[in-house]
């Protein structure tokens, strides 16, 4: 496949590449996002040396096997195979250097104390480093107590592609229906290798790559791929996560809710997710728009990475049903309520893709996100309110409420949404002459003119299409 749309970060890694003397760029994200292939995209037809440091070797090995593979002396000490890189190449990548933590953690002050002596000495050299595990490469280059600490004169998290990327991968590769883009989008994301396994096994309807990826009774591509993505992150303690995150996947986004599956250890859920929060990067803590985040007693959690949770809703909620060979069954599960799952993905997909083109909106805004409270006065049960996406003016003098469903909408059913968004309106206490815009995002709206004389902002799939055919090609870095 191709290679898309790294510009921002071709810019960030060049400009650090033109400074003078001895530079350390770290590179981190998460397995399969791209960074082996964006540093090497980068180093293109340059002069320099490639060091993967593999898991579950010793010293000794892996320094025989680099001599053999990179046809360079073999050395006796880690810190001798440094040095002689530092002296002799303008030019080195590390990949996968949290793996010398386990190998000998005494590696990192031998480098440290490398990097210092060459940027005393001004040696011209660039030595990008990257690592798949966040946690251990935040502790490696951002704990003080570290000796790498300081050491990195830029770090970039890689993130996902984005929602018009991914469209421009898929009509290259031969989908061109915008239905089948959001299904592919909420489950595989921007994580680049996913589509470059989709490019090579076939573009088809997506429940038929689900099939063959996840359900195949025989070789299915990527059963294990949560596993896979988090087990060695998590370590001994993973099964507590997975725990947690297999509830948040479920619906029990509430840290009460949470606690509930931590086999009665009540107060526990609220350490672990911080630490998914902020050690991991796993999990995102999500408030209502209109509350401080940080005072806010309604806060609810969420997988960040669109892939994992569909891993967790879909494959390690139903162990035993692989191991019981019901892969059929479980097929079934899937097909039936696939369509529910997405969407619930579609209100994300629509605020990505809104942030990104907010010029469509009625007013700049200046944030956006989901809204929910309690009506005062009403019956418990029927107490509360959503609102999909509420998008707000920098003064808060203009609203826009929105609702997002993934299904086809007559004019009849969109009205029928409309009402409902003025109801919800009048639960937010808004101040005498606030400007209130509401809209509706759907797979497709039949009558969408009859709304927009109303003054409704209405969107759906054909309009999405329209705007992210603008962009077409925008992505696809020219490398000479």
């Amino acid at each position: 496949m191709k290679f898309y749309d790294r510009k921002k970060e071709f810019d960030a890694l060049q400009r650090v590449c033109n400074l003078k003397g001895f530079r350390v760029v770290v590179i981190t994200g998460r397995r399969r996002i791209g960074k082996t292939r964006l540093v090497l995209e980068f180093l293109g037809q340059k002069n320099f040396e490639y060091i993967f440091v593999p898991m579950h070797k010793t010293k000794e090995i892996f320094l025989q096997d680099i001599a053999s593979e990179r046809k360079i002396p073999e050395f006796q000490k880690v810190a001798d195979l440094f040095r002689y890189l530092f002296e002799t190449r303008d030019h080195i990548f590390v990949d996968e250097f949290q793996n010398f933590y386990d190998m000998d953690k005494s590696i990192y002050s031998d480098i440290q104390q490398l990097i210092d002596e060459f940027r005393h000495r001004e040696k011209k050299c660039c030595v990008f480093i990257s690592g798949s595990s966040y946690s251990l490469m935040n502790r490696i280059f951002v704990d003080h107590a570290h000796p790498l600490y300081g050491r990195a004169d830029a770090m970039m998290e890689l993130g996902p592609l984005d929602l018009v990327t991914v469209a421009e991968i898929m009509t290259d590769i031969g989908m061109k229906d915008h239905r089948e883009l959001i299904k592919y989008y909420s489950v595989f994301g921007g994580v680049p290798k996913y589509y470059d396994l989709i490019e090579a096994s076939g573009i088809r309807p997506f429940e038929e790559t689900a099939q063959s990826f996840f359900f195949d009774v025989h070789m299915p591509l990527l059963k294990d791929e949560g596993r896979n993505v988090l087990v060695t992150e998590f370590s001994g303690e993973y099964r507590t996560y997975f725990s947690i995150l297999e509830a948040i996947a479920s619906g029990k986004n509430t840290v009460a809710e949470i606690n509930s599956v931590l086999e009665g250890r009540t107060g526990k859920a609220a350490r672990y997710l911080d630490i998914l929060r902020k050690e991991y990067n796993v999990v995102v803590r999500e408030t209502p728009i209109l509350e401080d985040p940080g005072k806010s007693r309604r806060g609810i959690y969420a997988i960040r990475d669109p892939f994992l949770h569909f891993w967790f809703s879909y494959i390690k909620r139903y162990d035993a049903y692989f191991e019981q060979g019901r892969t059929d069954e479980l097929l079934n599960v899937f097909l039936r309520s696939f369509d529910t799952y997405v969407g619930f993905s579609f209100e994300r997909i629509i605020k990505e893709f809104l942030t990104e083109n907010r010029r469509i909106l009625p007013f700049e805004p200046y944030r956006m996100g989901r809204q929910w409270g309690t009506i005062i006065g009403a019956p418990k049960g029927k107490n509360t309110y959503e609102i999909d996406i509420l998008v707000l003016n920098e003064d808060m003098s203009k609203m826009l409420l929105m609702e997002c469903k993934w299904r086809d909408l007559g004019i009849k059913d969109a009205k029928k949404v409309f009402q409902v968004l003025k109801e919800k309106a009048g639960y937010l206490g808004l101040k005498e002459g606030t400007e209130i815009h509401f809209g509706l995002c759907a797979r497709q709206i039949n009558g969408k003119n009859d709304l927009l004389k109303e003054g409704v902002f209405v969107l759906d799939l054909e309009d999405m299409g329209e705007v992210l055919s603008r962009h077409e090609h925008r992505s696809e870095l020219t490398l000479e």
